[in-house]
């Protein structure tokens, strides 16, 4: 065997620039290890968010959608049963404002005294600590909108955060085109065209948008011109006790 002259009492080992290399080396792979741990886990966080959003997202257009279905409409001059909307924006999204009169329970909580019956319900986007979100007011079904006082109607609720935007297009049958116009102020829109806006927790990245043509099978009374209940009296022929009066229900009429 031959051995080191120079240095007869040597052992086997490394040099200072072998160590070098070394440690760039593991240094580089840390680096890369990190880099696909962070991008994993911030498309995590991302999938996340999305998920959220869409669970908020399906959720508000599900409960609009069982509003508007369970809608509810009468032709009457103080325009109790009307539908009226407000165009908005807020934050760069849509942010329309809808009322109408509905039976659904949608958007209310359970011990609402008006989850059980015909009630007017509003939907808007307000102000949540310095964030846009959907709220929904409740108030009774036989209120003028436009006179109720203050004390009829709830507490707005706080539907979602998430949610950020609104927006509501009705069908015009003549240009056979969506319009953001609505001139009557004694009807129920037969078609509308709904959008739910979800914004993402980064406020970079574009938002969910949720799209749903919603027929409402209550317009149909707008052109029949259906009439609610009336109620008339008529005088009935006195009695030994006295004198009497009797009424009686009439039904809808076209």
């Amino acid at each position: 065997m031959k051995k080191n002259r120079l240095h007869p009492n040597r052992k086997p080992g490394f040099t200072l620039i072998e160590l070098l290399v070394a440690l760039v080396v593991m240094t580089i792979a840390l680096s890369i290890a990190y880099s696909a741990f962070t991008g994993t886990l911030r498309g995590w966080k991302r999938g996340m968010e999305v998920i959220d959003g869409i669970k908020h997202g399906d959720f508000a257009m599900t409960q609009l959608v069982s509003a508007l279905n369970s809608a509810i409409y009468f032709y009457n001059p103080r325009k109790t049963y009307a539908f009226t909307f407000e165009k908005n924006s807020s934050g760069g999204l849509p942010a329309d404002s809808i009322s109408f009169v509905t039976s659904s329970g949608a958007f209310m909580p359970a011990d609402s005294p008006f989850a059980k019956g015909p009630h007017r319900i509003n939907l808007f986007i307000d102000d949540e600590n310095g964030a846009p979100a959907l709220f929904a007011t409740t108030m009774p079904a036989i209120a003028n909108a436009e006179e109720v006082e203050d004390d009829f109607i709830e507490e707005p609720v706080l539907v979602s955060t998430i949610v950020q935007g609104l927006e509501i297009l009705f069908w015009d049958e003549e240009n056979e085109d969506w319009t953001e116009e609505w001139e009557p102020e004694n009807s129920l829109p037969a078609r509308v065209l709904l959008t739910v806006f979800v914004q993402p927790e980064d406020s970079d990245d574009e938002p969910i948008e949720f799209n749903r043509v919603i027929e409402i099978p209550a317009a149909s009374s707008v052109k029949e011109k259906l009439s609610g209940p009336t109620i008339s009296g008529e005088s009935a022929n006195s009695t030994a006790g006295g004198s009497g009066r009797t009424t009686t229900v009439s039904p809808p009429t076209k």
